[in-house]
């Protein structure tokens, strides 16, 4: 006797979507699209807003005298004036403020950057009694307003003694007013700079620093061969920001000078638009190369700025 197995023939399958499913997706990317076009134009709207002064800023200083009198005022000059960047140099004093800048802003961005690396490092890395409490009056800091501070860090710097004149008591003299030591102490160890380098140094593997220390090696070693190299991004941040902040300062240098031989680019601007006989295409001119040097730094380190901020900030 035969047994047969008849076997049922396969059917295909066959997936059944919803009715609506076209539509729907269908509204959905055209609803992605119109959020993404909104954005765009938001974006664009703003960086518009915020670069129109620049553009402006450059384009009068390639204007004759009568262009600037025009209103409204065009964004392309009718004849290009190069010669402006000239004048500028010699109506302004420019190159002896320049010369005064770049000592403000590079002993500021330097003495910033050693003493602020060193906190940080210690912070993150060291174990000493009081470290929780130190750095928290450390970031208390940071919520403190800087012009808060401007009058008693004016009368600590007049009052240094033996400096400019004083006695072992701070009097008798003007102290490190109208010196660059002045311009730049209270640019030194900024609590940002301390928060941003602890932050970044903590998130550096204590294996590499075990096995520097099996090697013999001191905290002054670790600190130098290991943990700076591998600090670059957060270094070039915080140079970057140092630089910047000393650059475009403005109050505290008229504060604390008033000798015309030690004025910034900034007081030089300032000295220039408030005499007789002060230019605008001038004065725009003058204001553009003040800008030229901070263009320059930021892209030449733009490629660890952002890396190092993001570093910084999450640790």
């Amino acid at each position: 006797m035969t047994v047969s197995v008849v076997r049922p023939s396969a059917t295909p399958r066959t997936e059944t979507r919803p009715a609506n499913a076209g539509p729907a997706r269908s509204r959905w990317t055209s609803r992605r699209i119109r959020n993404v076009a909104i954005w765009y134009v938001v974006v664009a709207a703003i960086s518009i807003v915020a670069i129109y002064p620049f553009l402006m800023m450059i384009s009068t200083s390639l204007k004759s005298d009568a262009e600037t009198a025009e209103f409204p005022p065009s964004l392309i000059p009718e004849s290009w004036q190069w010669s402006n960047f000239l004048t500028a140099l010699s109506a302004t004093d420019f190159v002896r403020q320049l010369g005064n800048s770049l000592i403000y802003a590079l002993g500021s961005m330097i003495a910033n950057v050693v003493l602020c690396a060193l906190a940080g490092y210690a912070f993150a890395k060291m174990r000493f009694p009081g470290r929780t409490v130190i750095f928290a009056g450390v970031i208390a800091l940071l919520m403190v307003p800087a012009q808060s501070q401007i009058v008693p860090v004016f009368i600590v710097l007049q009052h240094i003694p033996l400096a400019g004149g004083n006695n072992l008591l701070g009097m008798g003299g003007s102290g490190l007013l109208n010196t660059y030591a002045g311009l730049i102490m209270p640019s030194v160890a900024t609590p940002l700079g301390i928060f941003l380098m602890r932050q970044f140094f903590a998130g550096v593997p204590d294996e590499y620093l075990e096995a520097a220390r099996l090697d013999g090696a001191s905290h002054l070693r670790i600190f130098a061969s290991i943990m700076v190299p591998l600090s670059t991004p957060a270094v070039a941040t915080l140079g970057i920001l140092s630089f910047q902040s000393a650059w475009n300062d403005f109050v505290w240098p008229l504060i604390l000078t008033t000798d015309t031989d030690l004025a910034t680019l900034q007081l030089g601007l300032q000295l220039y638009s408030s005499g007789q006989e002060s230019e605008t295409n001038i004065l725009m001119a003058a204001s553009t190369l003040t800008v030229i040097p901070m263009i320059i730094l930021f892209l030449a380190a733009q490629r660890y700025f952002v890396g190092g901020l993001a570093a910084g900030l999450k640790g």
